[in-house]
Parts: C-alpha cells; structure tokens; sequence
C-alpha cells in the first residue's frame, strides 16, 4: 500500500542525484550547466518511461510488468491492479449477462428491449419466433419498421402505456399477440409480447354459446308466458286455489327468466362492442330524465324518495344505448335492495378528473368482503333477498363492461348500516367540447 513513504523516497533519491551533479559541477567550475544537463537527462529517461507505460497501456496491458527498480514501478503495479480487478468484474458481469440471457431466453413471453428511437437493443429467442426478428441481424433496427401495423406504431408514437395492445403477429395473423411496454433506466423501454391466441378464443367461445343459448331460450319462454297469461286470464272464478297460486309462481319465475336471458343478451352484445365504434354524442341531461321516470313508474307506491342532481350542459361521447343501461342498473339496484323509508340521491356533474355519475343511498349497505366480487356474473349477497327483488345478478356485470367500454370503471363505497354509494368518471377526452354553440369532439 503506498503512503508517505513514497514521497519520501523520491525526494531523497532526486535530492541525492542534485548532490551528486552539484560535486561535479563545482569540480569541473561548471555547476549550472552541469544542473541543466543532468536535468534533461532526468526528462529524457521519464519521458522514456512514460513512453513505455503507454505502450504496455494499449499494447500489451495483460503482460505482467518487468520491474527495473525505477519509480515508475509503482505506477505500473497500480495499473496492474486496477487492471486484474477490472477484469475480475468484467468477467462477473458477462456471466451475469449469460444468466439473465437464458433466463430471458426461458421466459413464455417475447421481451424486446429498445431505446427512445425505437431501435432495438435486444430481444429473446421467445420475441424472434412471435415477431419474425433476424438476429443479430435486426439489432439496432426501429421496432416500427418491422412490426408494420399502423395501430402499433401509433402506440409507440403516444407513449400511453397503461393499457395493452392487441396485434396479429406478423409471422402468423392466427395468433393474437397481447403486448405492454414498460418504461425502465434511462430513456429504455421493455416490450413484453403475450401470446393470447387461446385465450382470446375461448371468450369468443364462450361469448358465442351465451349468446346462442339466450337467444334459444327466448323463445319456449315466450311461448311459456303467453300460455300462462291466457290461464290468467281465463279464470271464472271456479279454479282451484293451489293452481292459481302455481300459475301465479310460474309466471314470475318465467318473467324472471325472461328477464335475465334479455340482460345476458345485452352483456354478450356489451362485451363484443368495439371501443373504436363508440363515437355517438349522449345528451346525458335527456338520458337521466327518460331514467328519472322510470325509477318513478319503478317506486311506485314504496315510501322511497330519490333525487336526481343533474349538470345539464356536460354530454359525452360513447354508446348511447349503453351508458343508458350502466345508469339504468345502478339505480334500479338501489330502488330494489332499500328498504322503505330510505333515501336515494342520483349525481350527474363535472368533477376533477371529467364527470362524474353517481348513485348513493343510506339503505343497508355492503360488507366489504362482498365489495371485490359484485361484478361477478350471477354472484349474489343473499339468495332470498335477491330473489325477493328480482335481480338476475348480472347488473352490475352490464356496468362493469361498458364503463371498461367506455374507457371507465365502477368504484364502489359501501358501509353496512350507514348505505352505498356506486359511482364512475367519464375521462376528459370522452366530455363534449362546446365552442361558438357548435359541439365538437376534445382531442386528448
């Protein structure tokens, strides 16, 4: 370890050769010029030296050094250190790089790294078959050169990456690729690619036979309740009670059933709705008014009392038939599940974040272990009491897809005993935009 010493050493040395040419110099009656000579002697060599240590630096630096018991020794033995241990590291982070390679290369998904200017930096085997990559061919290539789909650019492009994107592969449209990006370091973006091609299918496959079956069933059902309404109707007074008490019930139940094969319809229908073809303007002001009056004609003679708080000048653009059955629902849920005397209050007005709709009661409430799984399709907080009311269980799965239409989603407040409150935002680009009288779309 070098310390004090050293420069003690070299003062010593270069003091005792100063010395030794002040002597001569005095012999000789020549002392200056003998210091400017032996001074550009002293040059000369370290001049040598250094020239040495340049070539050993770039030439031949993984040779050990020679020592010549010169004070350029340490310098070498320094470098030789720096160098081992620079080596040493190198070699511990390209066996790291090997690792996480060929756990990368391991991974089910394609990983794609890239930088601000969309040049590829590295991808996985996983990433080469889904995306047709030539590598190392293709390292530095813009990823939108290759991936030519305008959808995909035009993600890139937005720098929006908190939703994915579905694209066909380029080597294969059969298979349907889910991809994120995730932004990491310094101006470095990670692309992880999904194959949910079996995925995808089997929604489609579900959402065919929900569709087929309902639609199979509208039919016997309707049958089933003409039929009932004709024995209603043909009562003279002589039928036996136990019958009309089972006719009684099996038109309800059939009602219900009508019911909810109408509402599982309108959800396969909700889930097949492209968010693109959402376009249509909504006078929210003229939607909240029809559904005023139906949650009157629905109240009926209950003791219920329900307000409705509405922002006449905010409309919006979506799926007009749509934001009329999410509204439609949540209230309806709240004139079905309180009881008498309970108060509701409908919300339609501009907050921070867009608009805001919201439905909120003080009637029983929720226990929060419900709250995560009211979204379900067919989940039910109590049986009797769901069935006392009516409801199909499939509301708030109706609500839950055309907000995720609609870019949106339900947010739910609830205390058992104090009430509920159901509410969601319409996002700013989705509000109408009035100028000079003439409404148009804002652009987000």
């Amino acid at each position: 370890m070098l310390d004090h010493r050293l420069l003690h050493s070299i003062i010593i040395k270069f003091a005792a050769i100063y010395a030794a040419l002040t002597l001569v110099g005095l012999l000789i009656g020549q002392v200056t010029l003998t210091l400017l000579l032996g001074s550009l002697v002293i040059v000369a060599v370290n001049l040598k030296q250094f020239y040495r240590l340049v070539v050993w630096l770039w030439q031949t630096p993984q040779k050990n050094y020679v020592s010549d018991n010169s004070s350029w020794d340490h310098i070498y033995y320094g470098m030789e250190k720096i160098q081992r241990a620079n080596r040493k590291r190198r070699r511990q982070l390209i066996h790291s790089l090997g690792e996480f390679r060929q756990g990368a290369d391991a991974l089910p998904d394609g990983v794609v790294v890239y930088n601000q200017e969309n040049n590829i930096l590295w991808c996985n085997s996983q990433a080469r078959l889904l995306f047709g990559f030539q590598w190392p061919t293709d390292q530095g290539q813009r990823l939108d050169n290759l991936i030519r789909y305008p959808a995909f650019s035009e993600y890139l492009a937005a720098h929006d990456f908190e939703h994915v994107l579905l694209i066909p592969s380029p080597v294969n449209e059969d298979i349907l690729l889910e991809n994120r990006v995730i932004k990491y370091g310094l101006d470095q973006y990670l692309l992880v690619s999904r194959d949910v091609t079996r995925i995808h299918q089997l929604e489609e496959m579900r959402r065919e036979f929900v569709a087929n079956v309902s639609h199979e069933l509208k039919t016997p059902l309707t049958v089933l309740q003409g039929y009932l309404e004709l024995i209603n109707d043909s009562d003279d007074g002589q039928r036996d009670p136990s019958l009309a008490m089972a006719a009684s019930a099996m038109k309800l139940q059939a009602s219900r059933m009508q019911s909810m094969v109408e509402q599982l319809l309108s959800l396969s229908k909700i889930e097949s709705a492209a968010q693109a073809s959402i376009q249509q303007q909504v006078s929210m002001s003229a939607q909240l008014k029809m559904l005023k009056t139906d949650a009157l004609s629905l109240i009926g003679e209950r003791d219920l009392v329900i307000e409705f708080a509405v922002d006449e000048g905010v409309d919006v653009y979506g799926d007009e038939a749509q934001i009329f059955s999410a509204c439609t629902n949540l209230v309806t849920n709240a004139i079905r599940y309180c009881p008498d005397g309970s108060f509701i209050q409908v919300l339609w007005q501009r907050c921070d974040g867009g608009a805001l709709f919201s439905v909120t009661d003080n009637g029983p409430g929720i226990a929060a272990n419900h709250l995560a799984r009211l979204t379900e399709r067919f989940y039910r907080i109590d049986q009797s009491r769901s069935s006392k009311s009516g409801g199909s269980g499939l509301g708030l799965s109706i609500v839950k897809h055309v907000l995720v239409n609609h870019q949106s989603n339900l947010n739910i407040e609830s205390t058992p005993g104090l009430g509920s409150c159901f509410s969601f935002i319409i996002r700013p680009e989705r509000l109408v935009k009035v100028n000079d009288n003439k409404r148009t779309k804002e652009v987000s």
